[in-house]
């Protein structure tokens, strides 16, 4: 039950696999509406979505777990290290985007166009696929408080604090959704638990699962509720009163106990040799991934330009395999904008 000790391999692992599932799930996201009702595709479509909701709040344990590692950062730092430059990142990928949209729609490149992109973004007209950036400023913007309570607190009193992330943010809310739980609705309005609601409890909680030791009960306890509520999300059945669309919310309680039970797995059982060399290697890899992740939806709006799509060819091979080349063609510009002197690391 003691403070693990440091791995740099199995994260960066973890970082590359949570990627890669992100971008599938974007792509299933992204299609399901062009699908037949009741056609095989859609049937497809709609199972990768499932496989791969947890992926979001796993990104947000990803980043939660690599900030609150660092040295506790005084407030300005925090804020210029931190909420900076994700409001920049913001910005500067939501500018892109809207350029390249502008270049493939006809228009002609112009630095006008780039100061109205540059604007559009500035005031929250970004790529869908960038909306996780507003939540991770927003706990940027408390990362100084979270950081003095983990270096603080005891294993009992972060338990604790995620045990109420838990249920005020993901338990709660969605009884408070079903018309049987009105009660339910009604107390949380009363209480206004607002420090455990939204991802606070994903990112305390990845940092919780690579700095500590959990037990070998717990440890199977969690592989078994991640695997249940992996299958509870890719199925989707109608458990009374919930609907399919509420279980795949992304901070469902099943959703979260899977990208937990996936963040466990990655750091007992798959992960990195001891090597030196290959834990090296997948450690660079995994600072590319947020990069890849920024990255790939440029490819998938050219592929789509030239009539490319997952829709094209037989979805349940086509997503994951577009999904891959989506992630090996990002790959080398991730690389190339992470070593820019100074900025790189800030924009990926």
């Amino acid at each position: 039950m003691a403070k693990g000790t440091q791995n740099s391999g199995w994260p960066g692992f973890f970082r590359v696999f949570t990627v890669l599932c992100a971008i599938m799930l974007l792509l299933a996201q992204r299609y399901l509406d062009l699908t037949v009702p009741g056609s095989g595709a859609r049937q497809a479509l709609h199972v990768y979505e499932g496989l791969t909701c947890w992926a979001v709040p796993a990104l947000f344990m990803l980043w939660g777990m690599y900030a609150l590692e660092e040295e506790g950062p005084q407030l300005t730092a925090s804020l210029l290290g931190l909420v900076l430059p994700a409001f920049c990142l913001l910005v500067f990928w939501g500018a892109v985007y809207a350029v390249s949209a502008h270049i493939l729609g006809g228009g002609t490149p112009s630095w006008s166009a780039v100061w109205s992109a540059l604007l559009s973004a500035v005031h929250g007209n970004t790529h869908f696929h960038l909306w996780v950036l507003y939540p991770l400023i927003g706990l940027y913007l408390v990362h100084p408080v979270f950081h003095r309570f983990i270096s603080s607190a005891s294993q009992g009193e972060i338990r604790y604090f995620l045990l109420l992330c838990f249920l005020f943010a993901s338990l709660l809310p969605l009884l408070a959704l079903s018309p049987s739980f009105q009660t339910v609705a009604l107390q949380l309005e009363r209480l206004q638990v607002h420090l455990v609601m939204g991802w606070a409890g994903c990112y305390v909680g990845g940092w919780y699962l690579r700095h500590y030791t959990i037990s070998r009960f717990a440890e199977y306890i969690l592989y078994l509720l991640g695997l249940l509520s992996l299958a509870l999300t890719t199925m989707t059945p109608t458990v009374s009163p919930f609907s399919p669309a509420l279980l795949r919310q992304y901070t469902a309680p099943n959703v979260l106990l899977t990208a937990a039970a996936f963040c466990t797995l990655f750091r007992y059982v798959l992960g990195v040799s001891e090597e030196r060399a290959r834990r090296r290697t997948v450690s660079d890899l995994g600072s590319y991934a947020i990069g890849i992740y920024w990255i790939h939806q440029l490819w998938v709006i050219l592929f789509q330009h030239f009539g490319l799509s997952p829709l094209s060819f037989i979805p349940p091979l086509s997503v994951p395999l577009f999904a891959l080349v989506f992630f090996l063609l990002s790959l080398p510009f991730a690389w190339l904008i992470f070593h820019i002197p100074g900025i790189g690391p800030k924009l990926t």
